[in-house]
């Protein structure tokens, strides 16, 4: 699973020279504990709850804005990372939340509930759910053809996840109900086509 799959896109965003109590207003509103900072459409810092709470006294007697209680460099993931590796990143850094940016461009952000969200329904898939990772070619048809092969071979699919581009070639997460997958393994392998991992 990417965090592509469970990333909020609904962005709600500020900007560095609003005041804490603005941030803190918003958070509130909007019901969340994170907030992107933005300046010119580009991701320039990275603001909690927690650090609005820590200056919130201050702020009523001085002006302290969001860019003087932001994080300026946030760690972030991309909509491919996978949410094991965000989940490491959230308990390594003992964080909340992350932006996950593409690019330059911030296009979600994720959060500890989004990932316990995900590991609940994975739990759930592992029990009634086997899961292949393929390497294919990057195009439609080489999916199709082994969806094929997957089917004749006993296999029914119940969704699909897509991985990182490597050349010309893509890994595909191929989640199948509860099978025996060696002869579905060992028909796709003599098709030419490469298993990289299961899970039975």
């Amino acid at each position: 699973m990417l965090v592509s799959e469970i990333m909020s896109r609904e962005l709600v965003t500020i900007s560095a020279d609003k005041r804490v109590s603005q941030a803190l207003q918003l958070m509130q509103q909007r019901q969340i504990r994170h907030l992107p900072v933005m300046a010119g459409g580009r991701l320039v810092g990275w603001i909690t709850s927690r650090d609005l709470r820590e200056v919130l006294l201050a702020s009523m007697m001085g002006k302290i804005t969001v860019a003087d209680v932001m994080i300026k460099a946030p760690i972030s993931v991309t909509p491919d990372t996978g949410v094991e590796e965000a989940a490491r990143l959230v308990q390594e850094h003992k964080i909340g939340g992350m932006p996950v940016l593409e690019g330059d461009r911030l296009v979600g952000v994720i959060t500890m509930l989004d990932l316990i969200g995900a590991f609940l329904t994975l739990l759930s898939l592992l029990k009634t759910s086997s899961r292949l990772d393929l390497l294919l070619e990057d195009k439609p048809e080489a999916m199709e053809a082994a969806a094929k092969i997957i089917k004749k071979a006993g296999g029914k699919i119940l969704n699909l996840g897509l991985g990182p581009v490597r050349g010309h070639q893509r890994s595909y997460y191929v989640r199948l109900r509860k099978a025996d997958l060696g002869p579905i393994v060992e028909a796709l392998e003599q098709q030419g086509l490469t298993v990289q991992d299961i899970i039975p």
